[in-house]
């Protein structure tokens, strides 16, 4: 088991990197004592991550993937946000509450700001010592890199059963991670594969992006969460008995492979110094 926070790196020669940190689900020992913890573990939080994480190996990316289920300790949150409070913490870094409100702790029982401090200094830190180390190694190889996030599309969000709601979440730190170059790449490809897309919107300026994210230095940053539609599709692929009858997903890898795809032939014809902020914008499939 790791001890790490994170699976074992994948490594590619690709001047692209995926980050999933939403795909672990499990639970240290110690938090199965309590009852509530029980029916999570093995409960997906981010289905299209782990499609994402398997055709990026395959594409020759490299990947590196949380190996502890978000409730646990949330990779794509700060280190410093430990805010204790029940309604806060539904969304933070280490979770008291699941996203229904359920209580992840018994009375008398609670998460602790030391358990906290040491679940950071055990899981995140090793986590996020990795993602610097893989960045600078594919920057001493690639003149402009990017590195795509996955964020958890599923059991934690709560707009998880609406149908009608935007297929992909797109966020660059209000256009301060990524080359705008990258998004539109990003969109086009969506928008080729029949899907619909925001920039900037619900997922405008989460940690990685606000942390990693340095066009100028050759870094960008694009953060994705599958919505809509597609997250349906995603996780009927790895529960069935979320499918709709007439739902169709055959049409999820390739989607998949066409955004990295374009993202990998972008980032390559990128030349320094090209960084400039993306324009927030919104676009829906043919018709």
């Amino acid at each position: 088991m790791s001890t790490l926070g994170h699976e074992p790196v994948a490594r590619g020669d690709a001047p692209v990197l995926v980050l999933t940190p939403h795909t672990g689900s499990e639970i240290p020992a110690d938090l199965l004592d309590h009852a509530a913890w029980q029916p999570i573990k093995g409960r997906l939080a981010d289905p299209a991550g782990l499609l994402l994480q398997s055709i990026a190996r395959e594409y020759g990316a490299t990947v590196i993937s949380g190996h502890y289920h978000p409730c646990v300790i949330d990779f794509n949150v700060a280190e410093d946000n430990r805010s204790l409070t029940p309604s806060l913490n539904r969304l933070g870094l280490c979770r008291t509450h699941t996203s229904r409100g359920e209580a992840l702790y018994e009375k008398n029982a609670e998460l602790s700001a030391d358990e906290v401090a040491a679940r950071v200094e055990k899981y995140w830190r090793p986590f996020h010592r990795c993602v610097a180390n893989e960045i600078e190694r594919l920057r001493s190889a690639h003149e402009q890199i990017v590195v795509l996030v996955s964020h958890a599309s599923w059991w934690l969000s709560p707009y998880r059963s609406q149908y009608g709601t935007i297929d992909c979440n797109i966020g660059t730190c209000t256009g301060l991670s990524s080359d705008r170059t990258l998004v539109k790449a990003l969109t086009d490809a969506v928008q080729a594969c029949g899907r619909s897309w925001v920039v900037n919107g619900k997922i405008a300026d989460n940690f990685a992006a606000q942390h990693y994210g340095n066009p100028r230095a050759g870094v960008h940053v694009i953060e994705m969460e599958a919505a809509g539609r597609f997250r349906l599709e995603c996780a009927a692929r790895f529960d069935p008995m979320q499918a709709d009858p007439g739902q169709e997903n055959d049409g999820l890898e390739t989607t998949i492979a066409a955004m990295l795809k374009a993202l990998d032939g972008a980032v390559r014809t990128m030349t320094s110094g090209q960084g400039a902020p993306d324009s927030q914008r919104s676009g829906a499939p043919s018709r």
